[in-house]
């Protein structure tokens, strides 16, 4: 039996368990509710004493006509009034009555019952005149045989009921026992079943492990093998009294293969490339894949630098050589970075010290090597303190928002605002965005920024005055998390500020990302009535095809391009193209980065609707804004 069949008999009996469970529940408190009642309720007695009242009222109202009684008119008020109550009780009373509607001659002698009180009340009420109380008692005597038949059936409907619940309780008992027999049945076949599977798990556990170390690709050493080398390695580092280095090898290009001629390409190329490095390493050396195209060179005896350099060299010349597989030559390269093992350092330290020193090879420039250099180390452990110091700066307060004016150029008026985020770190003072908002992204932190940034700049915007909206930057990584348009909503409604009054601005990279979850996101935003700008317009790979894939609002025309303005050259074409593309889509062109007056007077004249930049005002806080451009006389004159 395979271990899905294994599993799906396991469902089967405890779903049997759970639904035996449930049905003996069911019935037990169905039994328990009938017995309650009987018990509870008593109707058997409830008639009984019904017919007793009957008969006191009755020996009263006699000992009433005898001239010497001593019974007053209120003591068989009294009586009556009980024995009206009984039957009120029977009449009304959904809990006593409602069982016992089924028998036809039960409903009778309510009915009859209640006529003939009605019918005795009268005289009851008069029961001083003469003859009253002979008048009643004879109006009494069909009550005798009523309380008899309605006796007789609550006691029959008491007696049913308990003998019937009494043998669906024995019948529920057999039941559950043939369930729980089997179900122990079923239990037993299940352990038999466990057991030869525990003895076929072991012996595949045995190949696992052994496959567990090995990369089933190239049939290097894995992650973990290489790991476990590592630790025993740094466990003898005192007595072998050899030093051992790690060369972290990472391929240049290779991305390119796969896109280009399959992922079957790439492999059949990692192995070539496990063959070229085997020639390279010397004997003993651990060659690891640790996984995609990244590999790892254990070197077991290193004299000095040099030979670290050298095997590096090799390694990087062998690799750059080119391909040829199934017909198509392939060139690659690979960047390696080295770090030396030694004492007191972890394999986790080592691999991560190796990274650092690839990395630089790549910032340098590729197909080189790096070694590990202690103010690598230092630099790692500036950008860790300073994401641990990000991560506390919304809760100590450090962050704020600076607004940056946008400007309409027909109508000479600030129209809104750019919320630019800023960091006043308690020491370092004010640090860029450049150097932050990367590493956030990077870390994740960039959903909570993102989020804070939405509330708070929606929170100011909310006191401006009502034809001033506000732009907001949005990050690609909070389109990852799914609940970006939740997040909108939940920041305008805090504020009160409309949604007309809300513009976001994303970047192609979010794009870039292609799958309907964003573009569903985008269109729910834009049916709020929300703005949706595509920011940094004509520097990504294929804007046109963005701008055909969503309708934006708005493109703005990014710096680079203006900051070349007023010469006439490549940057005044690509500006004046991308207003005319803008207006030809019906959407707004806002350039920014506009510094002087000659530059504004380019745009304007190319016929760009918006402009934001230092010409106009820097970035302030909200408190220090100016919703009008009379402060500012390079835009009179440039009018």
């Amino acid at each position: 039996m395979s271990l899905r069949a294994l599993q799906l008999l396991l469902g089967v009996i405890i779903c049997g368990f759970v639904i035996s469970a449930g049905y003996v529940s069911t019935l037990v408190v169905k039994r328990q509710y009938s017995l309650e009642y009987v018990s509870r309720y008593r109707p058997s007695w409830d008639a009984s004493q019904a017919s007793n009242e009957f008969i006191r009222l009755e020996q009263r109202l006699a000992e009433y006509a005898d001239p010497g009684s001593d019974v007053d008119e209120s003591e068989i008020r009294l009586r009556f009034d009980i024995l009206a109550d009984r039957a009120k009780s029977f009449i009304q009373s959904d809990i006593l009555t409602e069982p016992l509607r089924g028998y036809p001659e039960y409903v009778a002698a309510l009915l009859q019952l209640s006529d003939i009180l009605r019918t005795i009340e009268p005289l009851i009420d008069h029961i001083d005149q003469p003859g009253a109380a002979q008048k009643a008692l004879q109006a009494l005597k069909p009550l005798e045989a009523i309380y008899i038949q309605i006796a007789s059936v609550a006691h029959s409907y008491s007696a049913n009921t308990v003998a019937a619940e009494q043998e669906g309780l024995l019948r529920m008992h057999w039941r559950f026992t043939g369930i729980v027999a089997g179900l122990i049945l079923f239990g037993f076949i299940l352990l038999a079943l466990l057991l030869r599977h525990i003895g076929l798990l072991s012996r595949a556990h045995k190949k696992l492990r052994v496959l567990a170390h090995r990369d089933p690709l190239t049939g290097l050493a894995n992650r973990a093998l290489f790991q476990e080398t590592l630790e025993g390695i740094l466990a003898n580092h005192e007595s072998n009294k050899v030093t051992q280095a790690v060369l972290l090898l990472d391929l240049d290009r290779f991305k390119d293969v796969n896109d280009s001629f399959g992922h079957g390409m790439g492999d059949a190329l990692l192995k070539e490339v496990t063959t070229r490095i085997s020639h390279c390493v010397a004997e003993g050396d651990v060659i690891a894949r640790l996984g995609g195209d990244e590999f790892a060179v254990l070197q077991m005896r290193v004299t000095n630098l040099d030979g670290c350099a050298r095997l590096a060299t090799q390694i990087v010349t062998a690799l750059g050589a080119p391909y040829f597989i199934d017909g198509h030559e392939i060139v690659i390269g690979a960047s390696i970075g080295i770090a030396l093992i030694r004492e007191g350092r972890t394999p986790s330290q080592i691999l991560q010290f190796a990274d650092l020193a690839l990395y630089r090879a790549k910032a340098v420039g590729r197909g080189t090597y790096q070694f590990f250099a202690s103010e690598m180390d230092e630099q790692l452990q500036a950008r860790r303190q300073l994401e641990l110091d990000l991560r506390k700066a919304i809760s100590n307060d450090e962050l704020m928002l600076a607004y940056q004016p946008i400007v309409n150029l027909e109508a000479y008026e600030i129209c809104g605002f750019e919320a630019l985020l800023r960091w006043n770190h308690p020491e370092k003072g004010l640090i860029a965005p450049g150097d932050f908002i990367p590493l956030a992204e990077e870390t994740g932190l960039i959903a909570s920024l993102g989020r804070w940034v939405l509330q708070q700049a929606c929170s100011e915007a909310a006191n401006w005055p009502a034809h001033i909206r506000v732009a907001v930057n949005l990050s690609p990584v909070q389109f990852r998390s799914g609940n970006l348009a939740q997040q909108v909503i939940t920041a305008l409604d805090a504020s009160g500020l409309s949604p007309s009054r809300l513009e976001l601005e994303i970047t192609e990279s979010v794009l870039l990302q292609d799958n309907d979850a964003t573009l569903a996101t985008l269109h729910q935003l834009r049916s709020m009535g929300i703005g949706i700008a595509l920011d940094d317009f004509g520097t990504g790979y294929s804007s046109l095809s963005y701008l055909r894939r969503f309708p934006f609002d708005k493109i703005k025309v990014d710096q680079l391009f203006v900051r070349d303005l007023p010469d006439e050259g490549d940057a005044a074409v690509i500006v004046e193209s991308i207003i005319r593309l803008g207006a030809s889509l019906n959407m707004t062109t806002t350039a920014e980065g506009v510094e002087t007056e000659e530059q504004l007077v380019r745009l304007r004249a190319a016929g760009c609707i918006q402009a934001q930049g230092f010409f106009f005002a820097k970035p302030k806080p909200a408190r220090e804004l100016s919703y009008s451009l009379e402060s500012s006389p390079g835009l009179e004159r440039a009018a």
